[in-house]
């Protein structure tokens, strides 16, 4: 057996224990995301108001901390940084239902547990969107790697939600969370497993100012002919999501007149499109070029969300989940080949600067889209804001227009930009 196959297979199954672990810790999440607010509804009576804080909270260290963050995990190193993460976020999320058992659970308490698993939650992804190219130097088995990746989000995303109720209602709320704690614990056991270990920092990273580090990121982004427009379109669109799925269940319910039941079914079924886009992806990338698949991918992306925004007529929960439908396959092929140009095209020492800058724009829009979305929506009734949330989205295509993107036939991994030690 050549050195090659030897160190391709290890390479692989690094990989694997990677992505079982966070299929699992996805999968928490999502119980999470259902049982805090839950807990402070429960256990603490709290408003609506403190329930959206709570919430809020859990984003803001995106905004706040989204840009040094790459260069943190860069010094600290990737595997270092999701293990740590993972342990701090396991003793927050454990710490609610220990002090709620003894009687000493408080929204203070609440609120820091929600902003300090945020902050977990940045270093982690971070870390995590950058990993798989230093574990997978076969660029071809990095679009493999993607497409699970992006699956297994695409599933807990899918499905978690109605495990996450089922857990809740046989557990209750406070009990719950041990699930949530559970899976950053597998994750912990399965990152310690891999034998991967990532080089140093270049010499030339010591005694660098944050700062400097932080606009290398933002310069390399900013400046790339085919990351830069890809990373636009994701802050657009993102931003532009964010407002629909802040009014869809008001939307679905008061304006359409749709039951709770036919609206969850409607957006499950929809939902099936994701993974299903997720696994041709590959295929439109070697037929299309990997470029222009995502700007072929972002036309079924904006057209399913403004058929969801003018769903009418006798039956539009039918309508409602053809748009989600079609907008899920566009959206998955988009993940899975939108992060694999990020991967081949950043060098390595630049690799978790540029996430940092992706997951900035792109979160970052979040909480913006879904404010605005609550002032057209008050200024102008739910339809006029449901089409502006399409048509916000569909911005993205300006962007996708770029001619360096639709040159892009394949992209090749790139070497660092600091020459590594011999």
């Amino acid at each position: 057996m050549s050195n090659d196959v030897r160190d391709g297979r290890r390479a692989w199954r690094d990989f694997r224990l990677l992505w079982g672990g966070q299929s699992v810790s996805l999968l928490g999440d999502q119980v999470f995301l259902l049982a805090l607010p839950l807990t402070a509804l429960q256990e603490l009576h709290a408003g609506t108001l403190q329930i959206a804080l709570v919430a809020a909270l859990g984003k803001l260290p995106f905004l706040l901390i989204g840009l040094p963050a790459g260069v943190w995990v860069a010094r600290l190193g990737m595997r270092r940084s999701m293990l740590g993460a993972d342990l701090v976020r396991a003793v927050a999320v454990l710490s609610l239902p220990a002090a709620a058992w003894a009687g000493a659970l408080t929204l203070p308490h609440l609120l820091l547990a929600a902003l300090v698993t945020g902050v977990g939650m940045v270093f982690f992804q971070v870390a995590y969107q950058s990993y798989a190219p230093a574990l997978i130097t076969d660029d071809g088995r990095l679009h493999a790697a993607n497409t699970r990746l992006s699956l297994s989000e695409s599933t807990a995303l899918l499905a978690g939600p109605g495990i996450a109720g089922a857990v809740v209602t046989a557990l209750g709320a406070v009990r719950a969370l041990l699930t949530d704690a559970s899976s950053y614990t597998v994750s912990v056991l399965t990152l310690a497993l891999i034998r991967h270990r990532e080089p140093p920092p270049p010499p030339a990273a010591e005694g660098r100012s944050l700062r400097r580090d932080v606009g290398d990121g933002l310069r390399f982004v900013a400046r790339h002919p085919v990351l830069r427009p890809i990373m636009v379109c994701g802050a657009l669109y993102n931003l532009g999501v964010a407002m629909y799925d802040s009014l869809i269940a008001v939307f679905g319910v008061r304006y359409l007149g749709l039951h709770a039941w036919a609206l969850g079914a409607a957006l499950a079924l929809g939902g099936a499109g994701f993974p299903l886009g997720s696994l041709i992806a590959r295929r439109v990338a070697a037929r299309a070029g990997i470029g222009p698949s995502l700007t072929l991918a972002g036309v079924p992306s904006v057209v399913g969300l403004a058929v969801g925004a003018a769903a009418s007529g006798p039956w539009p929960a039918v309508v409602l989940a053809a748009g989600t439908f079609v907008n899920g396959v566009g959206q998955g092929v988009f993940a899975v080949n939108a992060i694999t140009i990020r991967h081949l095209a950043t060098p390595p020492d630049l690799a978790t600067r540029a996430t940092a800058v992706h997951r900035f724009l792109t979160w970052g829009a979040l909480p913006v889209g879904s404010a605005i979305a609550g002032v057209v929506g008050s200024a102008s009734g739910l339809r006029a804001a449901m089409l502006t949330a399409a048509a916000t989205a569909a911005l993205c295509m300006i962007p996708l227009r770029s001619r360096a993107l639709l040159r892009t036939r394949a992209v090749h991994r790139t070497p660092p930009a600091v020459p590594e030690p011999a």
